[in-house]
């Protein structure tokens, strides 16, 4: 290795293209392995870490005295082992795998410690330093601002809220709506706000958002039950603005982003170097049972501390970080310690205050995931062992491609750190007779439908192509853009005939080969409704009605009336869909879950 006349590292030109792993020794004698992919043999420009600025980034240059600081080294000292060339190459190979498979452009993945970053690299057509829409990651930003504000007394967790920022609570002897119920999503606020929600574009800001929502009610008791929902946090963000006199973005600036050095993140466009925000992309609903792929609109959501963060690896890190120091620089540990329980509930997991809490094996793992118009991302901590991994993709609702990539690079760090070995993934059983669980199948949520190709079991559920993958006998995970090795279970008569299938927590049973017929009346409704680039299309199936939406799965239908339906299990669960009619019964519109969105003059969607 040798440096350039313009003072970058740059590999001997007598080494070949292609993958390389070399070992170098620091003045310290720490040894670090470099994983070198791609060589090639030209100056490469260094950050302050060591790590290559450029597509991809997969090796570790060496700065200055060869200091330890080297961006794939996991040990914070000189006793702590590094991260084997051979477990990165595991990695990496799934971040292409996982690429090829599902149409992802491009990728940015961030491993760090609590002290630094251990591994950075970009993907396809993401850099190390691309800017991503975060999503819903934003909503731990928002958590950390609501909580600097109760830590100075400025705002209470369990104070009832003011009436005029909320919508109408229409239960009788129901208990107050508290900030506590917001951050934790147990609040009982609808999901989405008639304006400025996740379906448009009109960018009316953060105040009118919430406005607008004073003229709808609760969908659930406050406390009763978990809704997710991006009204809520937005409240919240909005309790900020008002109790500091500053917008929230200003807010955030000064108080999060600002003393983490987080320069490169921001919450509004007018503040994000286009040039830097990665190009993205969405698949869309046709109306009639098929997609089209195109770029992402860009614009801001009117629920902006839910979900209207941008930002990069590097940053997110850096926020990452300090959580894992015990939230230094941004809150007492204590306040952390309390937002990192579940709230308002006897489970072990579940919703703290803004940060979802799990298990990754023996591990606790703090996190929240993020989607938005073209941007799929997570951000992953496991508290007790300091670690963290953060998974950034420039395509539309891939959630479970986005897990699989966190997952194995948690194992990677754990195997790295500690030695421990993931848990053995069950080896597919050979032989198994497929064509036993071919057919139509239906849920109280989705429909399914699954086929047999070139020995594999494959299919759709409620529009999402999933794969199959048999374990033992009746057992099989599944893989889609959203689900990553979800489980499922076949179930059989007396007679050994396969009559229906869980997965995940959705019950399937087996339709017959003569489905009731849609009713006639509903038949008025079919079609598609609202923006063009995130439709609500309304189908038909096994005689139900069914309403995709957000571009992500097909919802059935519970009819209440004529006009209107309640929708099940999953994102909009107890809220409702009205069809709008004019005096001569034509349908002309729909208000869906509170937004109004006008029929689409295209053809009816049809029978799929």
């Amino acid at each position: 290795m040798s440096r350039s006349e313009a003072g970058h590292w740059c590999l001997p030109s007598s080494w070949p293209a292609g993958y390389r792993d070399c070992v170098i020794r620091s003045q310290t004698g720490l040894r670090c392995v470099i994983s070198a992919a791609r060589v090639r043999p030209e100056p490469l420009a260094l950050d302050a870490e060591g790590c290559v600025l450029g597509n991809p980034v997969h090796w570790v240059g060496a700065l200055k005295r060869f200091l330890p600081w080297l961006s794939l080294v996991v040990a914070a000292n000189a006793t702590q082992a590094a991260i084997e060339p051979g477990l990165v190459a595991q990695l990496e190979t799934v971040i292409q795998q996982e690429m090829r498979d599902w149409g992802i452009g491009g990728i940015t993945v961030l491993l760090t410690d609590d002290q630094r970053t251990l591994y950075a690299a970009g993907f396809g057509e993401a850099k190390r330093d691309s800017i991503f829409r975060v999503g819903s990651i934003s909503k731990l930003f928002n958590a950390v601002a609501v909580m600097q504000q109760v830590e100075a007394g400025k705002l209470d967790l369990d104070a009832p809220l003011p009436a005029e920022l909320l919508p109408l609570n229409p239960f009788p002897d129901a208990p107050p709506v508290t900030l506590r119920q917001l951050l934790c999503h147990r609040s009982g606020v609808p999901r989405e706000c008639p304006v400025g929600g996740y379906l448009d574009a009109s960018e009316p800001g953060l105040a009118a958002t919430v406005a607008s929502a004073r003229g709808c009610v609760l969908v659930t008791r406050p406390g009763e039950k978990t809704r997710y929902s991006n009204l809520g946090p937005s409240i919240a963000g909005l309790l900020v603005e008002r109790g500091t006199g500053q917008s929230f973005e200003a807010y955030q600036r000064a108080h999060v982003l600002g003393p983490l050095g987080m320069n490169q993140s921001a919450w509004t466009l007018a503040r994000v170097p286009r040039s830097r925000l990665v190009r993205a992309y969405m698949r869309v609903a046709d109306g009639r049972g098929g997609w089209r792929r195109q770029a992402a609109p860009v614009f801001e959501l009117g629920t902006i501390p839910a979900g209207n963060l941008f930002s990069t690896a590097d940053d997110l890190a850096q926020f990452a970080r300090a959580l894992l120091r015990g939230g230094a620089g941004l809150l007492k540990a204590a306040t952390l310690a309390e937002m990192w329980r579940p709230q308002l509930t006897e489970q072990s997991t579940g919703f703290g205050l803004g940060f979802m809490v799990d298990r990754f094996g023996q591990h606790r793992v703090i996190s929240h995931s993020g989607a938005v118009y073209g941007h799929s991302s997570s951000l992953v901590l496991l508290p007790e062992a300091k670690l963290g991994v953060i998974v950034l993709a420039n395509e539309d609702l891939v959630g479970g491609r986005v897990r699989r990539i966190s997952r194995t690079a948690l194992n990677l760090l754990l195997e790295a750190r500690f030695g421990e070995q993931p848990a053995a993934s069950p080896a597919p059983e050979a032989g198994a007779d497929l064509n036993r669980f071919v057919g139509e199948y239906e849920s109280q949520s989705y429909w399914a439908r699954l086929e047999v190709r070139p020995g594999r079991l494959v299919g759709e559920v409620s529009g999402q192509p999933t794969w199959f993958s048999p374990v033992a006998g009746l057992k099989f995970t599944a893989d889609s853009r959203i689900d990553d090795a979800t489980p499922v279970e076949f179930q059989t008569d007396s007679a050994g005939q396969v009559t229906g299938f869980s997965m995940g927590v959705q019950r399937f049973r087996k339709v017959g080969a003569q489905p009731m017929p849609l009713p006639e009346p509903w038949r008025a409704v079919l079609g598609s409704y609202g923006p063009e680039f995130i439709p609500l299309v309304v189908s038909e199936r096994h005689g139900h009605l069914y309403v995709m939406t957000e571009n992500m799965v097909d919802y059935r239908l519970v009819p209440v009336n004529r006009q209107v339906c309640q929708l099940p299990p999953g994102m909009y669960v107890d809220e409702q869909v009205v069809f709008l009619m004019d005096p001569k019964g034509r349908v002309q519109g729909i208000n869906f879950a509170n937004m109004v969105f006008a029929r689409r003059k295209a053809a009816p969607a049809l029978p799929r």
